[in-house]
């Protein structure tokens, strides 16, 4: 009896363990012209806030595009910018590119202003 009592406490026990890992969600997220974008806001270990961006080009043809963040507080009130050049995007791909905030903390931006433009 001591001995199914011990392992139904354990099964128990590894069961309330076990979780299904869920991919991050992104901060911001939607479609701009031709492009799909996701934005990942981490926080840095020496301050300000990192913003991870995802850029998928759906249709357009031409492959270096200019992208430029520009972040809120609560208020409405700009608070930082960032922008990233993108080269030989070509339709159906997907670039991953990093930059950082350096005046705001992630808690602290609301708002994202997202502008994105074909050279």
């Amino acid at each position: 009896m001591k001995k199914l009592l011990r392992i139904v406490v354990l099964g128990l026990f590894l069961s309330g363990c076990a979780y299904e890992y869920e991919p991050p969600k992104p901060d911001f997220a939607g479609t701009l012209g031709s492009y799909n974008y996701e934005v990942y806001l981490k926080y840095r270990e020496w301050g300000g806030c990192e913003a991870v961006l995802n850029l998928k080009n759906n249709n357009s043809k031409i492959q270096t595009v200019y992208v430029e963040l520009t972040a809120f507080d609560d208020k409405g009130k700009n608070v930082d910018m960032t922008n990233f050049i993108i080269s030989n995007l070509s339709k159906n791909e997907t670039a991953e590119r990093d930059s950082a905030f350096t005046r705001v903390s992630c808690y602290d931006i609301k708002k994202l202003r997202i502008s994105i433009k074909d050279y």
